[in-house]
């Protein structure tokens, strides 16, 4: 019995069959493709395929009635198309196999598309070479189109960032309203051709973190602004306070003077004639006197301060006296004494100064340790260099032999 002579209906069931083998021998040869040393599967592959075509393209065209006959003897045929089809699944199962203990470059592109990361690997011509599933995905959100032309996106980019250029080492961060992204390209060589790698990473997280960071750093500022502001408030009322103690008690000697004094020209006998006029010197001494009182003095409160922080200040030389250096300065000894208590076991500060024609030179150090750790000017150390530039002055760190901050601030108070 031949194929010929069968029913169209077996007929049917038998072209059916061989479509299936197709698919399945079609399927196994994309596979093997990808696999490097296993040439002689893909001729066997290659090789069942023809002849399963051969006997598929048969039964299409006796079907049609492009032949007259097909008289391949069932005997022949079925075993024919069951081998083949075995043969099929047995290389597809092979395949799998080998697969899953040997990587194979369909292997390393299938792990590239399951990374979170977008990855993009593309030549000097912006041709790309490998794109993931994460980086076109990113691709579309932020062109609006798959990844088929790396120079949309890099002009989408440097639109985006207003930079030129992008490295490992400074990475471009890129926010589309929900998502951001940062962005970092290096080069590598594959057989002599430089192929530009560029990762895309999704940093939302991170980025909301920093953006809430920087919100809370700003607000702190402004507390802290606050603060001293409203310290230094706290210390002019205090002054004030003994102050206005000082001219009660001075207005109320005086009114006793006047007092003494209108008795005693009454009745001079009745008044010690010597205490009375001890009594009017004193008080004329210090209405005329120049000296100040200790809370009148510069530096004093930050001195009151260290003293109670249990930090010695040590100077030597004259502190400038002008009143536009006083705050500047008086800002340096509290950033040092805070750095002294932070990163020393020290108690003492040491302030050197000295003077040339035109300027002043401060050295402040705690004279015993060095820092170790990087030094980053903010809060405290980017506020004192501000205050120093404010005022036409400068500000050197020194890290060697000992942490020390140098300050050089002009003299003469401005016009």
């Amino acid at each position: 019995m031949t194929y010929s002579s069968l029913p169209e209906i077996y007929r049917t069931v038998l072209l059916i069959f061989a479509t299936v083998i197709l698919i399945v021998l079609i399927y196994a040869i994309v596979q093997i493709v990808g696999l490097a040393g296993r040439k002689h599967y893909l001729l066997s592959m290659v090789a069942m395929f023809l002849l399963t075509f051969v006997l598929y393209q048969g039964m299409i065209m006796y079907q049609e009635g492009d032949i007259g006959s097909f008289d391949v003897s069932l005997a022949i045929l079925i075993p024919l198309l069951l081998g083949l089809f075995a043969a099929a699944l047995l290389a597809h199962a092979g395949i799998r196999r080998w697969r899953s203990g040997n990587i194979s470059a369909m292997s390393v592109k299938e792990a590239v598309d399951r990374l979170p990361a977008g990855v993009l690997c593309y030549t000097g011509d912006k041709i790309p070479v490998i794109v993931n599933e994460s980086m076109d995905v990113i691709s579309r959100r932020l062109t609006g189109r798959s990844l088929t032309d790396v120079e949309v996106l890099w002009e989408e980019l440097v639109k985006r960032s207003g930079k030129e250029s992008i490295s490992e080492h400074d990475p471009l961060i890129i926010n589309d309203g929900e998502k951001a992204y940062s962005f970092q390209r290096s080069t590598v060589q594959v057989n002599g051709l430089d192929v530009y790698e560029l990762s895309a990473e999704d940093v939302t997280a991170e980025y909301e973190l920093g953006r809430e960071l920087e919100e809370a750093r700003k607000r702190a500022e402004l507390i802290n602004k606050r603060l001293k502001a409203l310290m230094e408030s706290i210390d002019h009322l205090s002054m004030n306070r003994e102050l206005l103690g000082l001219k009660s008690a001075l207005h109320d000697n005086i009114g006793q003077s006047i007092l003494i004094a209108r008795r005693y020209l009454y009745s001079p006998d009745s008044v010690d004639r010597e205490r009375m006029l001890q009594f009017w010197q004193d008080n004329i001494r210090y209405l005329v006197s120049d000296e100040h009182e200790k809370w009148e003095l510069p530096y004093y409160a930050i001195s009151k301060e260290a003293d109670s922080l249990g930090i010695h200040i040590d100077i030597t030389g004259k502190l400038p006296d002008e009143r536009r250096l006083i705050p500047v300065v008086d800002t340096a000894i509290s950033v040092q004494i805070g750095n002294t208590l932070k990163h020393t076991n020290d108690t003492t500060l040491m302030i050197r100064v000295s003077e040339t024609e035109d300027t002043y030179r401060i050295c402040l150090t705690n004279g015993q340790v060095s820092r170790v750790e990087p030094i980053v000017e903010g809060g405290g150390l980017g506020s004192m260099r501000s205050e120093v530039e404010s005022v036409g002055g400068s500000m050197e760190i020194k890290t060697e032999p000992v942490f020390a901050i140098e300050l050089t601030l002009p003299k003469g108070e401005e016009e």
